[in-house]
């Protein structure tokens, strides 16, 4: 019996979305991994139905090249450059695997949503199941307490901050895109249900992202709300009538759910953002103020210009930063490690060191496993994303646009890069890819 490519989309997004469920989930490595060779295989069967079009892409197939190109580099590095060859091939067995099988996926995956807006949707709706169950983990660690948990006092139920941080990133930025897109041009009644579905999405979004109290989840989706508020001021100005006075009524609820959200976490989150830009100065000057080489709190943080202690976790991840980016200037071919290149480049640099964990910069972390060809290849690959996909003014491929606009500045501030979130950096860069790469040309036999 010959599986039909409906069938194998349905396959394709079924284990996609399971994945997403279950992604953050703990003791679920078996089955992540189940799902994952299944969506794998699904891919490739729509792949071969699809070959004809891929190859018609023409240069809109160059973000795939270039994520492509990034597991020959992998190769190729272990091969002449390795500083640490057993560390670097025990992970291409295992995380490196784990993510050519993510990115096949994700081409499947980009395939099936690209041509039937009812698999889209479920995976629209998935991408939402992180802050649900962090909220959902919230309001019952509440009911054990009898009373509202504070969000320093939760900030780890099923999972850690940055499962809070980074899916509630993606999940903001695909609601953002959707967003933008209703609010182009007149909105009318059949819009108007849509866009009250993706603001809750959003406000979903960043009350997780309080409760959790994670500074780099409010920024990045602070962020968007305030890209998502340009857009709707700018239809406003545009447009008049009736979207005029919604539009205003939609900037009203962004900017008083942002101003809420943001005074509510300042208030409630551990100190440290209203002396930022000093505690940040105090951890670039690397060579003056050397706590760094220090495990983080053994020792006290160095003094601001405010005469008083820095908040530590400013101070050690713009000093690890700093560090970060001396290291690349002197092996800018990198270490070969995503987990572990910050500790081998101090270890070869013969730096003195105790903390031996990432610089918390996904993006100086990366390029300190693989250096700058890394960092070309990456950046090339999310930049002709953003340039292809606004080109080709497509309403599928605008909210994974944002999703990449959204991934540059999070992979300065958050982990991206580092375990199983590496593999999903690759994972919705490639179908970010593959959606650019079929917008103009998607075949018509799935689309409803």
């Amino acid at each position: 019996m010959k599986i039909t490519e409906k069938q194998l989309a349905t396959a394709s997004v079924a284990s996609i979305v399971g994945l997403l469920f279950i992604w953050v989930a703990p003791n679920t490595i078996a089955l992540r991994h189940v799902l994952l060779v299944a969506g794998c295989l699904s891919a490739i069967g729509l792949i071969r139905y699809n070959w004809d079009i891929l190859k018609i892409a023409g240069s809109r197939l160059l973000p795939l090249l270039c994520i492509g190109s990034l597991f020959f580099w992998v190769l190729i590095h272990y091969t002449f450059f390795s500083l640490n060859p057993e560390l670097e091939l025990s992970e291409i067995k295992g995380l490196w695997m784990r993510s050519l099988l993510g990115s096949v996926a994700a081409v499947g995956l980009g395939i099936a949503i690209m041509n039937d807006s009812r698999l889209r949707l479920y995976l629209y709706i998935a991408l939402f199941f992180t802050p649900f169950i962090n909220m959902a983990s919230y309001c019952w660690a509440s009911y054990l307490n009898h009373g509202l948990v504070k969000p320093n006092d939760f900030v780890r139920f099923l999972f850690t901050k940055i499962e809070t941080a980074y899916f509630g990133a993606i999940a903001a930025a695909v609601a953002t895109g959707n967003l933008i897109l209703l609010m182009r041009g007149r909105i009318d009644k059949a819009k108007t249900v849509q866009i009250v579905l993706w603001l809750l999405g959003l406000v979903l979004v960043l009350v997780s992202a309080l409760v959790s109290s994670t500074k780099n989840g409010i920024a990045i989706a602070l962020a968007l709300c305030v890209l998502l508020a340009i857009v709707v001021v700018i239809n406003s100005i545009l447009h008049r009538g009736g979207s005029k006075m919604l539009s205003c009524a939609i900037l009203v609820v962004i900017v008083v759910l942002s101003a809420g959200i943001w005074e509510g976490h300042k208030s409630l989150a551990s100190r440290g953002w209203d002396s930022v830009f000093q505690d940040a100065a105090l951890g670039l000057d690397i060579d003056t103020n050397k706590q760094w080489q220090k495990r983080e709190g053994s020792v006290p943080a160095p003094l601001n210009s405010r005469g008083v202690e820095a908040a530590l976790n400013t101070y050690s991840r713009f000093a690890y930063a700093a560090v970060g980016i001396r290291l690349i200037s002197q092996y800018p071919l990198g270490y070969g490690s995503i987990n572990r290149s910050f500790n081998g480049l101090q270890d070869q640099a013969q730096i003195p060191h105790e903390h031996v964990g990432q610089v918390h910069s996904g993006w100086i972390d990366f390029g300190l496993a693989f250096g700058i060809p890394g960092l070309v290849l990456i950046f090339s690959s999310m930049f002709s994303i953003i340039y292809f996909g606004l080109k080709s003014k497509s309403s599928v491929v605008l909210p994974w646009v944002i999703v990449c606009l959204a991934f540059i500045p999070f992979g300065l501030i958050a982990e991206i890069t580092w375990k199983q979130y590496f593999e999903a950096t690759l994972f919705f860069m490639t179908l970010s890819a593959t959606m650019v790469a079929l917008a103009p040309v998607v075949s018509p036999k799935l689309r409803r």
